[in-house]
């Protein structure tokens, strides 16, 4: 979608509709831009408003036409509620449910909206926050995905938005700087839902390194792409133990971003991202029901959040160095399947017994970890649609966070808030370790049924040393069964706007 900032009055946008963001005010709507546009339709707006009982609350909308006068014939109110109790998860969702309402209005191919003035005690940097989470709610919220389809392709409405800022705390260049941010993050989020969409015959280990390969194009990145003999040579045992039943071969995938030189921090310690890249889950021998294998295209949603990530750093361009790592493969079922009670080492040293075939992911995961040290790094996060059991704790809207320094745990919790993501703290309980000791090899990969999230976590631990690092499970949220707030039904692009946010 493309995105403007004008500095002309919206009353005299070239619009199909003119949306009115307002903040409850108590008993009058009558403020900024809606004050003058009321005045210009001799009060008719706020009548007809007045008459549906239309108050600004949260999520709140009325349509309007106005019929002539104007380049825009249709007038949307957005209620934003109470100015203090706006928040960036708040803003998003309201900002992605208006969007998908006014891409379904029929014939609406441009949008102008009027930003209203913030609170007075708002700071430049509020108003900047604003705006980019209004770009990027938009941007997700006209998100669609009917790449196989025959029919109605491509008619998605919305193309163009058009924002006027009334006084969004932030000089002209930075309010444009800020638009561009969140349209560049909205890329970098759609990116990662298309790539948890499109079926596993599309998306196989050496598609989504394909994927990957095109963000090589992108000034400061690199991608390298490894196949089954060079992987052998790195003695990734496990990730390779998972791939083998496969036809689909497959495909490790590194990622560097490097800043511009000259940057005050490009020689720091780079900061190195794992995304879990199951293409597709059958469970192996553990074979899973065959509801519980409809959606497994989804396993590799954190490895799509991660080639999210790196698409959104064209236009946020961070200072640091950056390395995305991903384990592509395909866990399927044939005469040369790994099997439960196989003995692997693992690329670290240590040896592993398999349990059940279908905990694959933290196999693959403590490989790419034990990869990851190579780059010295000044820490380390992966994210993986992991364990069931996260689901059942925390629900499908919230990624589950296990970290092993409580400061990274709190820099990733409130990188998540300020981007307007639903984080939770769980631990990892020493106390459930002794569930991952084996009578033949130096560990087991799973444990009991309780607490299967933090044995999970305490099984990645084994492998990342003492690096700090923070494991995500996005079991939950990386797959959406409906639209809940910001997410959209199928693949959401969880992770992404935290990541960016992390490495700002």
């Amino acid at each position: 979608m493309q995105l403007t900032f004008q500095t002309t009055s919206p009353l005299q946008a070239k619009a199909d509709v003119l949306v009115l963001p307002v903040f409850k005010t108590g008993k009058t709507l009558n403020a900024g831009w809606l004050s003058k546009l009321d005045k210009a339709l001799s009060g008719a707006l706020l009548k007809a408003a007045k008459k549906v009982d239309f108050k600004a609350g949260a999520d709140a909308s009325f349509l309007f036409q106005t019929w002539e006068g104007f380049a825009f014939d249709r007038v949307i109110l957005w209620g934003l509620g109470e100015a203090e109790d706006l928040c960036p998860e708040s803003l998003w969702a309201s900002a992605t449910k208006i969007a998908r309402k006014v891409s379904k209005i029929k014939g609406v191919k441009t949008a102008a909206i009027a930003w209203p003035a913030l609170p007075k005690k708002a700071s430049v940097e509020a108003g900047e926050a604003m705006l980019e989470t209004l770009a990027k709610g938009f941007g997700t919220g006209v998100y669609t995905f009917d790449e196989y389809k025959t029919e109605d392709k491509g008619k998605t409405g919305l193309t163009k938005m058009l924002f006027f800022a009334e006084d969004a705390g932030a000089s002209q260049a930075k309010a444009k700087q800020a638009l561009a941010r969140g349209m560049g993050l909205a890329e970098g989020i759609n990116m990662a839902r298309d790539l948890v969409n499109h079926p596993a015959n599309t998306i196989t280990p050496e598609g989504l390194a394909n994927e990957a390969k095109k963000l090589g194009k992108f000034s400061g990145i690199t991608v390298k792409v490894e196949t089954e003999q060079a992987i052998a040579k790195r003695n990734m045992h496990l990730y390779l133990a998972v791939s083998r039943a496969s036809k689909n071969r497959p495909r490790l995938i590194t990622l560097t971003y490097t800043p511009p030189k000259g940057t005050k921090l490009a020689k720091k310690d780079p900061i190195v991202l794992i995304g879990k890249g199951l293409v597709f889950d059958s469970g192996g021998l553990c074979l899973k029901p065959g509801a519980s294998m409809e959606t497994m295209k989804c396993d590799m949603g954190g490895s799509a959040a991660v080639l999210g990530l790196f698409k959104a750093l064209e236009v946020l361009k961070p200072a640091r160095k950056i390395i995305g790592i991903i384990a592509a493969c395909e866990n399927a079922i044939g005469g040369d399947a790994y099997r439960p009670g196989d003995v692997i080492p693992s690329k670290s040293g240590k040896t592993v017994e398999i349990i059940n075939t279908d905990a694959e992911g933290r196999l693959t995961l403590a490989d790419a970890l034990s990869y990851g040290l190579e780059f010295k790094p000044e820490f380390m996060v992966d994210l993986a649609t992991l364990t069931g059991a996260c689901v059942v704790g925390l629900g499908d809207t919230t990624v589950g966070t296990f970290a092993n320094r409580d400061d990274l745990r709190q820099r990733v919790l409130d990188a998540a808030e300020t981007a307007g993501e639903d984080f939770w703290p769980l631990p990892l309980n020493k106390k459930l370790r002794p569930q991952l000791k084996s009578d033949f090899a130096d560990l087991k990969h799973t444990g009991a049924r309780w607490g299967g999230a933090i044995t999970a976590a305490l099984f990645l631990q084994e492998f990342v040393d003492d690096t700090p690092w923070i494991h995500l499970d996005i079991a939950g949220p990386a797959y959406s069964s409906k639209n809940q707030g910001h997410l959209p039904k199928n693949g959401t692009g969880v992770g992404v706007a935290t990541l960016a946010e992390l490495v700002r």
